[in-house]
């Protein structure tokens, strides 16, 4: 239609009559005439190479430069520096990353690699009974002013859920971790290779004194993946527990009083609460192994209310149990 515009009234009235830049016009009507070539064939025209463009020997030298045995660790600032004080310059940093890029060998040129995020295995734990696997961490507690807190450190059974061992101190120590953790497993006549202690990557838990202490013990032990909260899962929903408590303290006054009140908490915990996790059992009967009483006693009252009241039932009511297995990352089943 602007076509026939054109032709009455002129390129430029035609052009600000319909809003269209009359550049634009001019070049669609050359394009459409068979003047200009077409889009696919302009795109399809290689690129002339820059003046200033690396040969192709000069870019097959610095790679091997940069996988030399002599640089392979270093960074390419690194290499380049270095080079320079040696009196050699053979591109800028940034052409010496582009190279990287284009042959594949930006993310990881070190010898043998580096273990990364994504290449930590993940850790598959499971625990059929008591003190078969532990889980352990460490966490602060608000101190009697702005700066100031305590560090818990607690050692939990996964299984029953039951807090086997725990402290107070005033720093974050492997020593008093390595303290902790002997005097539980001695306490809990833990024997060689039984046992399995599941911790994250802190700097108390990866320390090497506590690998030897639990290569002593016949102790395995296991690590969470990096900034993977989900791999220790039973010491973050008890720490959780813990802070939810109605009469947690906004701020401890002193070590002595966060230690009195983390006693009382702990006898709560495994004493007196029901844990949904495990049945509504409390964690010391199910680590002491009482559950089977207390499972039969359960039944014999719900099988009494069932003969009481029948048509109130569709079946005979059974009390929850604790799962047969606790798991850190349980493989997903296969379905056929």
């Amino acid at each position: 239609m602007i076509t026939r515009f054109v032709d009455s009234m002129g390129v430029t009235c035609a052009c600000q009559a319909f809003g269209v830049n009359p550049r634009t016009f001019q070049h669609r009507r050359q394009r459409r005439e068979g003047r200009l070539p077409s889009r696919e064939v302009v795109a399809k025209r290689p690129r002339s190479a820059h003046p200033a463009a690396l040969t192709s020997e000069e870019k097959l030298r610095i790679l091997d430069t940069l996988c030399a045995e002599r640089f392979c660790d270093l960074a390419p600032a690194q290499v380049f520096n270095t080079l320079l004080d040696e009196g050699t310059y053979l591109c800028s940093v940034r052409q010496m990353y582009r190279l990287l890029e284009d042959h594949g060998l930006l993310r990881e040129r070190r010898r043998g690699g580096h273990a990364r995020r994504g290449e930590y295995p993940i850790p598959r734990l499971e625990a059929s009974g008591p003190n078969q696997c532990w889980s352990w961490d460490i966490t602060r507690l608000p101190g009697p002013a702005r700066g100031v807190c305590y560090y818990l450190y607690t050692v939990m059974d996964i299984f029953s859920r039951e807090v086997v061992g725990w402290t107070v101190a005033e720093r974050e120590s492997e020593i008093i971790a390595r303290e902790l953790i002997a005097t539980t497993c001695q306490r809990e006549g833990i024997d060689s290779k039984q046992l399995t202690l599941h911790a994250d990557r802190g700097a108390p838990m990866i320390a090497r004194n506590m690998a030897e202490l639990l290569d002593d013990l016949g102790v395995h032990q296991s690590h969470s993946r990096p900034r993977v909260s989900n791999d220790n899962p039973y010491s973050e929903a008890q720490f959780k527990t813990m802070k939810y408590r109605p009469d947690y303290p906004e701020r401890f006054a002193s070590i002595q009083l966060a230690r009195a009140w983390c006693r009382s908490f702990f006898t709560w915990y495994s004493h007196t609460h029901y844990h949904s996790g495990i049945g509504y059992l409390r964690p010391a009967d199910l680590h002491a192994g009482r559950h089977h009483e207390i499972l039969k006693r359960r039944q014999a009252v719900l099988d009494q209310a069932q003969a009481a009241h029948p048509e109130r039932f569709n079946c005979r009511p059974r009390p929850a149990t604790p799962p047969a297995a606790a798991w850190i990352n349980k493989p997903l089943q296969e379905t056929c």
